[in-house]
C-alpha cells in the first residue's frame, strides 16, 4: 500500500518543476510547501553521493535550500547519510487511510457545505488570502490549477460567511484530502467535520473507496479530529534539509 499511497500523494500535489534523477523526483514551487519543493526519494537514484550532489546543485540553482523527502521507499540508508552531513531532520508527517464506507457522516447542524468542481473566488479568499499561502497566492493558485480536474473545491459556510475549506483530490479509487483550514473565529464549531462529510460524499460519487490524508505528528488537534473520523496511520516521512539554511517552505 505504502507504494500506491506515494504514487497518488505525488501526482495529487504537483509542483511547477520537476526533474527526474533515476527514481527520484526533484521537485521546486518557488519555495511554496515542503513537498513541492523536496526531493522525492521513494525510488533508487544510483550511488548516494553523486545523487546527493546532483539534488543539491538543482536547488541551489533555485536559490533554494536542498530538502529531501524520506519514506519507508527511500534508500535505507539516506537517513544516515544526509543526517551524517549535517542535514536537520523536521517535517514529521503521519499518512493516515480510511475506507470511505466507514468514514463516520457527522455534519453538525448549522453548517452549510459545497465541493465544486472549480476554483472559486470564495474558496481561494479563505484557502490563500487568509490561510497560510497569503504570501504567495498565486504560486498556490498555479498549483491548485495543476491538479486540473481531479480537484474538488469543498467550502463550509457558518452563519452564511464562508468558515473552512479543504481540497480533495480524487483519481484511482483514493481521495485524497488536502489544506484544510478554517478561520480562527468558527473554529470548534463543526466546520472541519462537515468537510470531512462533503468530501466524502463527492469522492463517492467518482468512484473513490478509499481516502488519504497527511498530517503534521505535532498537530494534535488535527490528529484527535481524523481519529475521531476512523483515519488510522499507514506509514510516515519525513525531511531533511541542509543546514544552516532553512526555506520559507510551508506545510507537509
Amino acid at each position: 500500500m505504502i507504494a500506491e499511497l506515494e504514487a497518488r500523494a505525488f501526482a495529487a500535489w504537483p509542483a511547477a518543476e520537476v526533474e527526474l534523477l533515476g527514481g527520484w523526483r526533484l521537485r521546486a514551487t518557488a519555495g511554496v510547501t515542503r513537498r513541492a519543493n523536496s526531493a522525492w526519494t521513494a525510488g533508487d537514484a544510483g550511488e548516494l553521493g553523486p545523487a546527493i550532489a546532483q539534488t543539491e546543485a538543482f536547488y541551489a540553482a533555485r536559490a533554494l535550500p536542498a530538502a529531501f523527502q524520506l519514506c519507508p521507499l527511500s534508500p535505507p540508508a539516506l537517513d544516515g547519510e544526509l543526517a551524517a552531513r549535517g542535514y536537520g531532520a523536521e517535517g514529521a508527517v503521519s499518512i493516515q487511510t480510511v475506507e470511505l464506507a466507514a468514514l463516520a457522516s457527522r455534519t453538525p447542524p448549522g453548517v452549510e457545505t459545497h465541493v465544486a468542481a472549480e476554483l472559486d473566488g470564495a474558496w481561494f479568499e479563505l484557502a490563500a488570502h487568509r490561510g497560510r499561502y497569503a504570501a504567495t497566492p498565486e504560486v498556490f493558485r498555479g498549483l491548485v490549477g495543476r491538479i486540473g480536474r481531479r480537484a474538488g473545491f469543498a467550502l463550509a459556510r457558518l452563519d452564511g460567511a464562508p468558515a473552512a475549506t479543504a481540497l480533495g483530490v480524487c483519481e484511482a479509487g483514493w481521495l485524497g484530502v488536502f489544506a484544510m483550514a478554517t478561520l480562527p473565529e468558527f473554529r470548534r464549531r463543526g466546520a472541519a467535520t462537515a468537510l470531512l462529510d462533503a468530501l466524502r460524499s463527492w469522492g463517492e460519487s467518482l468512484g473513490a473507496a478509499r481516502a488519504y490524508l497527511q498530517v503534521e505528528r505535532d498537530n494534535a488537534e488535527a490528529l484527535a479530529l481524523y481519529a475521531r473520523d476512523g483515519f488510522r496511520e499507514a506509514y510516515g516521512y519525513h525531511y531533511r534539509v541542509s543546514a544552516p539554511a532553512r526555506a520559507s517552505t510551508r506545510s507537509a
